[in-house]
């Protein structure tokens, strides 16, 4: 997937959530990714929240600008010394941790668009790029779900997005759905 100039892969949440954390200088370990810590005022990730099992279960916190390379599989930082404790973060934490998973979005036209079900951001810039939204569980399985580019005027609500009508212009389909899987094979044969 690109953003809207074409130029970087951006990554899911849901793809990301789950990943281990790994140091380059020493291949260690360090946890599993949680949670992803948004500002929504300034639409980008922030951090990461890390979870390390073993005989004590223990979160630390992982700023976005600390992470040398976010890859399919893994996530790769310098060392150790990048992440900070739980305790330490919590401020950061209780402010901006948030999925989006669940608001609702809404065009400036007043037109209900659908539900945020994924969050697409750029871990190079941080910026959040787009969501993923379901109108339905029957629309989802016919057509697959939509992508909606966030540019423009964004705002956020305590559980509401409000997009430009240019936005909603814009947005794309997965190209998921049976529909789309039957026309597909159909084609091919």
């Amino acid at each position: 997937m690109f953003d809207r100039k074409g130029n970087a892969q951006l990554n899911k949440y849901s793809e990301v959530v789950g990943l281990p954390v790994i140091c380059s200088d020493n291949g260690k370990l360090i946890g599993i990714i949680r949670n992803i810590i948004f500002n929504l005022d300034t639409r980008t990730v922030e951090a990461f929240v890390l979870e390390k099992t073993g005989l004590v279960n223990s979160r630390k916190v992982l700023y976005l600008k600390d992470v040398v390379r976010l890859g399919k599989d893994a996530v790769i930082i310098e060392n150790d010394n990048c992440t900070i404790s739980w305790k330490e973060a919590k401020s950061l934490v209780l402010r901006n941790e948030n999925t989006l998973a669940g608001f609702r979005v809404f065009s400036r036209s007043g037109k209900e668009m659908g539900i945020v079900k994924d969050v697409l951001f750029d871990y190079k810039t941080g910026l959040i790029e787009g969501v993923e939204l379901s109108d339905s569980l029957f629309n989802d399985l016919m057509n697959g779900r939509n992508i909606l580019p966030l540019f423009g005027k964004v705002e956020f609500g305590e559980d509401i997005i409000l997009v430009d009508n240019e936005a909603v212009e814009e947005m794309t389909n997965t190209g998921g759905g049976i529909r789309n899987k039957f026309f597909n094979e159909k084609m091919s044969t």
